[in-house]
């Protein structure tokens, strides 16, 4: 299906509920974290709102929709205000791609538009550590950008080595070609590396250096309260939602997506509670160093081989 609007006017309702339900979804998922989180540190994550804290996503929501934004220079105010916002939209644009009645881009340009839309993530944390108008948020966003800028080229070679291997731009072909043998299986190193530059992409632990808080406070986000710091957060869970899926769908195989999808975010968890944050220099030395060259090597061999 072409991105032609006029055409498909009439899916706009579908479109509004797809895409409402994955801010409700990043909004549920902090529940599910804290409740993970609480059963691997020994003790009781959130319980006390309705049943078993089923409702704590709604009265945290509640809660910070009702608190006061931060008051800032009038000159910053566009930035302060658009970078959430436009974090928001980016998030939601990556689940256009998706292959159902929702998707509304070509199917030829579908890994172009999704790099491009990746791409412009580096602006959201310009934006919203310029506006903030902190020395801890600048030095939070420069971190912030230099860290997705350096994997994101890493992040483009990878997928560009799996369309080498299916010959094909299509993600449903990536999918049916793993009918019988998954792509995780051709490369365990490679496969690797691809979780370690999705964990750099969406800024977690142990790559949360934007987000220091034993160093710089809270970081890119540290003036910002109320419904912005919720956009900010739904944003980042609803990213984890999106890498999590594609890695299912490029990596392990064609059947139980959603299962499998469920298990790669409740990895970005169980790595949150288990590795310390590691030093800014190693996380620069890693991607330059590491990743960066392998992904460059496997991108020769795949294009000697399979050209």
């Amino acid at each position: 299906m072409s991105f032609n609007f006029l055409t498909t006017h009439y899916l706009f309702p579908i479109h509004f509920v797809f895409h409402s339900s994955c801010v409700v979804s990043g909004s549920l998922f902090t529940l599910v974290e804290r409740k993970i989180m609480g059963l691997m540190h020994y003790r009781k994550g959130p319980n006390k709102v309705l049943i078993s804290g089923l409702l704590q996503p709604i009265s945290d929501a509640l809660k910070l929709l009702t608190k006061e934004s931060v008051k800032i220079q009038p000159l910053k105010v566009f930035m302060f205000l658009f970078g959430p916002f436009l974090g928001m939209v980016l998030m939601m644009l990556c689940w256009i791609w998706y292959e159902s009645v929702f998707c509304l881009v070509n199917n030829k340009v579908k890994i172009f538009f999704i790099l491009a839309v990746m791409s412009l993530s580096a602006f959201v944390f310009m934006l919203t550590s310029w506006g903030s108008n902190s020395k801890y948020s600048l030095i939070g966003g420069y971190r912030a950008i230099s860290q997705v800028v350096s994997y994101e080229v890493c992040f483009m070679i990878f997928l560009f080595i799996l369309f080498y291997l299916t010959n094909s731009y299509s993600f449903y072909k990536t999918k049916m070609m793993q009918e019988y043998f998954w792509f995780c299986w051709l490369s365990l190193p490679m496969f690797f590396c691809w979780v370690l530059m999705c964990m750099a992409e969406t800024n977690r632990t142990p790559f949360d250096l934007a987000e220091g808080e034993s160093e710089i406070v809270s970081g890119f986000n540290i003036e910002y309260g109320g419904g912005l710091f919720a956009m900010i957060f739904i944003m980042e869970y609803g990213m984890i939602m999106f890498i999590s899926f594609i890695t299912s769908s490029f990596f392990l195989g064609l059947s139980f997506s959603l299962v499998k999808t469920f298990m790669f975010c409740f990895m970005f968890v169980w790595i949150r509670c288990c590795f310390p944050r590691v030093r800014y220099d190693k996380l620069m030395s890693l991607c330059w160093k590491v990743c960066l060259p392998y992904s460059l090597g496997l991108l020769t061999l795949s294009g000697a081989f399979f050209s």
